[in-house]
């Protein structure tokens, strides 16, 4: 009867992950800039296939090229859900839901694997607890279906951790060869650092970490190569030609640099939410030190790159998430020893509902970070579909949500050019333009075109301590959706 109580606890905490991390979708289904060159991977192999001169990344490559391994896995494991949206004639918006919420469950899948065996070592306490401060923190439940080349490397990741853990060395090497030669190559600091753990605990041989590691990693290096080489039309490995970049002409700084100390007391503080307050109390374990030690000496040794982004170290918070649950453990199993026990637990919970309150905060805030998404919705809102159109999309918009699976109407033109500039006399030919809320640039075509939309978007909130909830949300006019007169000539 207990272990069937407990399967059935286990069950509702996984379905309270899967909820968390499908509101988020939900909340915020467009994407950023960042996520482009994945996402129109996956919406050129599901509706171009092998008509490969079709591909969008032939015109927008981006700073470096990326692999195309996991937007096959992507549109290979949504297929049947996609045949589905197809047969019901739905429109391709719900099929880049749907891409996206496969991504989110590859991730969830290998957080799961990793709680099973968080519940083997440290006790089904330790288990909940990790799930329910997973589920509470904003980040990680946010990005986990975001089509960023670090959610590609991030199931792979929590794979190689839970078989590091599991002392798989032979499944562990395999996992992180995937995680470093095919998805992100600064990994081979985090799990190098854990197997030179393992190395150094006897656990391994030199000899036999080499007889898994040449044949993982020429697998690995010959399948991106082969599979690449031709999506890019060029003798190519991708995350090689990212290192090159990022490492060898350092030329990611170009993007923006931050501090040494960046990651410790911003990333990981709002990553963690309160839940770092505990971790100090869980390091007390030994066996958390362990997962700990190869996780904060990659950060540190990963700040000498001078330009950070919080998702750069999404990997690590699932290791402190399981020391932060260690740590909340402590407090709760001595619950009835003493007044300071008790207050202690009383923070634990208190801790879970204030990670919960400003994940809410959080996503509302991101819900208005994507008008160029809100746009497109937009203008097929406002258009017959049986009007002909021509649509001009500037680079504010298409940086904002903007992507091939929001081009619903096939006998529209879709244009994303980005060699014009406002004025120029090809602009007016357009039927639609939309673009950056300027009123020097929109002026341009007052004798043309008029604004049919304004599309609001967030710079920010205020804190206002004298209302309920205690903030202000910053919104202001950010595109503008022209339409042209119909008199006025082309």
């Amino acid at each position: 009867m207990a272990e069937k109580k407990t399967t059935k606890g286990q069950f509702l905490l996984l379905l309270l992950i899967i909820a968390v991390a499908f509101t988020h979708l939900a909340i915020c289904p467009f994407t950023k800039v960042e996520e482009s060159f994945n996402l129109q991977a996956i919406h050129d192999i599901v509706y171009h296939k092998l008509d490969l001169e079709k591909y969008d990344h032939h015109e927008f490559p981006g700073v470096v090229p990326r692999t195309f391994l996991g937007p096959i896995f992507i549109a290979l494991l949504s297929s049947p859900a996609i045949c589905v949206l197809s047969l019901l004639q739905m429109s391709k918006f719900y099929t880049q839901v749907i891409v996206r919420g496969s991504l989110g469950l590859c991730v969830i899948y290998a957080l799961w694997r990793l709680n099973k065996e968080v519940r083997k070592q440290f006790g089904s306490t330790v288990s909940v607890l990790f799930c329910l401060i997973t589920a509470t923190q904003f980040h990680l439940m946010f990005y986990c279906t975001r089509t960023l080349p670090n959610v590609f490397a991030l199931p792979v990741v929590l794979l190689a951790a839970t078989s590091w853990i599991q002392q798989k060395q032979f499944s562990f090497i395999w996992f992180s060869s995937l995680a470093i030669i095919v998805f992100r190559a600064e990994l081979c600091i985090f799990l190098g650092l854990m197997l030179l753990v393992t190395i150094f605990n006897k656990r391994l041989s030199v000899l036999r970490m080499l007889s898994y590691a040449i044949p993982a990693g020429a697998f690995w290096l010959g399948l991106t190569v082969v599979t690449d080489s031709v999506f890019w039309r060029q003798v190519l490995w991708p995350e090689g030609k990212v290192l090159w970049y990022n490492i060898v002409l350092n030329k990611s700084s170009n993007w923006g640099t931050s501090p040494f100390l960046w990651y410790f007391y911003s990333a990981l503080p709002r990553g963690l939410g309160c839940s770092i307050l505990f971790i100090p109390l869980g390091a007390v374990d030994r066996r958390t030190r362990v997962l700990i030690l190869p996780t904060i000496g990659f950060i540190f040794l990963y700040s000498f790159l001078p330009h950070k982004e919080l998702r750069f170290i999404i990997y690590t918070f699932p290791v402190f998430n399981i020391v932060a649950a260690k740590g909340c453990s402590r407090i709760l199993n001595n619950y009835k020893k003493s007044w300071l026990y008790k207050l202690g637990s009383l923070f634990v919970v208190a801790h879970l509902l204030a990670n919960a309150a400003y994940s809410g905060v959080s996503l509302y805030v991101s819900h208005f970070n994507y008008p160029g998404g809100v746009a497109m919705q937009k203008l097929h809102q406002l258009v017959s579909p049986t009007k002909y159109v021509s649509v001009h999309i500037d680079a504010a918009s298409a940086q904002t949500g903007v992507s091939r699976f929001l081009e619903v109407n096939s006998n529209w033109k879709y244009d994303k050019r980005e060699d014009l500039k406002p004025g120029d006399q090809l602009m007016f030919s357009y039927t639609h333009i939309l673009m950056e809320m300027d009123p020097i640039q929109v002026s341009h075509y007052k004798m043309t075109h008029r604004i049919v939309a304004q599309i609001h978007g967030t710079t920010g909130i205020t804190l206002n301590f004298t209302v309920l909830p205690p903030f202000t949300l910053n919104l202001k006019s950010q595109l503008a959706l022209l339409e042209k007169f119909p008199t006025s000539g082309s």
